[in-house]
């Protein structure tokens, strides 16, 4: 999670998410129908589109939104739930970030 972000409008159906500590994270870019969302943050596949386009801005907002403002959170006194990884597919093949196997 991060401070904070901005959205900000460069041209009909050209947007930016950016924060000041991390500079442009995400492009928007598209039009009624299409909607691609282009992932610029280091380690995350920078630059890469994400499939398929979205068919509304506000979903691909959304996607936007939940990818920048997830939180982990666990109550205090409370055991935390683990899952095993094998049931994601949370791997280095397809998110730079994730674990890498041998």
């Amino acid at each position: 999670m991060i401070n904070g972000f901005s959205v900000y409008r460069r041209n009909f159906g050209h947007w930016d998410i950016s924060s000041q500590e991390y500079g442009r994270m995400f492009r928007l870019r598209g039009g009624p129908g299409q909607w691609d969302v282009i992932d610029e943050r280091k380690g995350k596949g920078q630059n890469s589109t994400m499939p398929p386009p979205f068919k509304d801005q506000s979903a691909a907002m959304a996607y936007i939104c939940a990818e920048l403002m997830h939180e982990l959170l666990t109550v205090e006194g409370q055991e935390p739930h683990v899952m095993a990884s094998w049931n994601i597919n949370f791997t280095h093949a397809r998110d730079g970030m994730g674990p890498s196997y041998s």
